[in-house]
């Protein structure tokens, strides 16, 4: 028998027997696959509900500032947002409205602050979750557009309108776990920028402090968010810039990050927003190599 032909023989015969079976096994069950490796089959209804979305990701920088401060103010829980909104309905005197103001005023100028700051001195630490559409698109989409004047995304006479789902906003920092140094930033970083600051971003730290990650509210419950922060941390892994992910987080989303790899240290000491927060890492020594599985 020819040489090939015996070649072949031995190929075809140490080939498990056909059968008119499904296959039991999913690729899930193997080695972790990113999303768009996966066949449309075995990913979750969860995943396929985001299809018409057709989210794309992309590094964020101080020109996303505005976005980004909208989106935040769209993820505030109810009673966050009532308490800046609805203070001219309380019958209080005129002396104590201006001080809620000046407050309110102030909370804002800090939020943007934050941002303005994150995104200028490590926007390669910050990602978004973005989709686009016309004020004509049917569905949620088309009706967010709809309701304020968002980027335009082809050009600037473009109705095509480029809109910002869900964020991370992250920085490093030497401390572990996150305290209110790594939480706080150098209001004179505009003019007396250090690599190294005690407080707020340390190009020289180690720890990645996630200070947010949200998703607008008409696109929850949609896998969004674990999308996003699954292609963040491993990118973040992959790029070797940290030896672990640490956050801050309410009690009740323990478990949410828990599936995503995180582990709980305990009750944060960070006081931040009036403290009541819990510790988490993701530990890339824990991790193995490879896709990260949430």
């Amino acid at each position: 028998m020819p040489r090939d032909l015996e070649s072949e023989k031995a190929t075809l015969e140490g080939m498990p027997p056909l059968s008119k079976e499904p296959d039991a096994r999913s690729p899930l069950d193997s080695d972790p696959l990113p999303l768009y490796r996966i066949p449309t089959s075995f990913v979750e209804d969860r995943f396929k509900r985001m299809k018409d979305l057709h989210p794309y990701a992309l590094l964020l920088n101080r020109d996303d500032i505005e976005e980004s401060d909208w989106l935040e103010h769209a993820c505030f829980e109810p009673h966050e947002a009532a308490s800046r909104e609805k203070v001219g309905y309380y019958s209080l005197n005129v002396a104590i409205l201006r001080i809620l103001r000046s407050v309110c005023n102030q909370s804002y100028v800090l939020r943007l602050g934050f941002l303005e700051y994150r995104l200028a001195v490590c926007g390669e630490l910050c990602s978004g979750l973005f989709s686009s559409a016309y004020a004509t698109t049917d569905g949620k989409l088309g009706e967010l557009v709809r309701t304020r004047q968002f980027p335009s995304l082809d050009s600037k006479d473009s109705d095509r309108r480029k809109v910002l789902l869900g964020h991370v906003i992250a920085t490093k920092h030497a401390a572990f776990p996150v305290t209110d140094d790594a939480m706080d930033y150098p209001k004179d970083w505009r003019t007396n920028y250090q690599l190294t600051p005690s407080i707020g971003h340390n190009e020289d730290g180690e720890t990645i402090c996630l200070h947010s990650l949200c998703v607008h509210p008409d696109f929850q419950r949609k896998g969004l968010g674990g999308v996003l922060l699954r292609g963040w941390s491993q990118r973040i892994k992959d790029s070797g810039i940290g030896k672990r992910i640490a956050l801050i987080c309410r009690e009740r989303l323990i478990s949410w990050y828990e599936k995503a790899g995180f582990k709980l240290v305990g009750e944060s000491k960070c006081q931040y927003g009036g403290g009541g927060w819990f510790d988490m890492v993701m530990e890339f020594d824990d991790v193995p190599s490879g896709d990260m599985e949430f």
